[in-house]
């Protein structure tokens, strides 16, 4: 029991350590998630978008070709340092701000962002808290792009012993909490009845 708690914290709860840093370099299975986020947010020059729970950069640098500002955050400072490295020219060029920061309490102002996405951390945050946190630093007017896996079926997707230490939600289930947190017009589509990728956004 004690193994999987380790496995599951130091590769995917808080990636930390040389394995975890290979694996999340380019997380070639998550480029369809890429895919889909980008296409639910339709970037453009003018946005300042906010990738919570950043990784090893890979989305990072497919969204900065739109031409937008962005700022990363990922509780793990392993993963801060490879989103930097990897977007080094964005962050020389103050295009990219990367930071160490929880989902949970961000640091960063209210009302400060025109977009903001999170893909794959709903399984280790507090939910309620994050998508609190969310529409405290997204401007009026702006979205949220969120992509998780369902719970029916999730455990296809992972190890039985790591998805016993995840949590799903139901689509309903998400609605819920995003209305709860001041995000409306939500709308949580399936792909290939595995992901829910979710839009809302904040009007107030």
């Amino acid at each position: 029991m004690a193994l999987f708690d380790l496995f599951t914290d130091r590769l995917l709860r808080r990636p930390r350590g040389p394995l975890a840093r290979l694996m999340w370099r380019d997380m070639k299975s998550h480029h369809e998630i890429f895919r889909d986020t980008l296409a639910e947010l339709r970037l453009c020059a003018d946005d300042h978008l906010l990738e919570v729970g950043c990784g090893g950069g890979t989305f990072a640098a497919r969204a900065l070709e739109s031409g937008c500002r962005m700022t990363a955050v990922d509780h793990s400072a392993d993963m801060v340092a490879l989103t930097g490295s990897r977007n080094e020219a964005a962050v020389r060029e103050g295009r990219l701000e990367v930071l160490e920061g929880a989902a949970e309490a961000l640091p960063l102002p209210d009302r400060h962002f025109s977009c903001v996405t999170a893909m794959n951390i709903l399984f280790f945050v507090d939910t309620p808290k994050t998508l609190s946190e969310l529409h405290r630093v997204l401007r009026p007017n702006s979205r949220v792009v969120l992509h998780t896996v369902a719970p029916d079926p999730p455990r296809s997707l992972m190890p039985p012993p790591v998805a016993r230490r995840a949590q799903f939600h139901s689509d309903s289930e998400l609605r819920t909490m995003l209305e709860a947190a001041g995000l409306g017009m939500s709308r949580v589509r399936r792909v290939d009845n595995t992901f829910q990728v979710v839009t809302a956004t904040r009007h107030d």
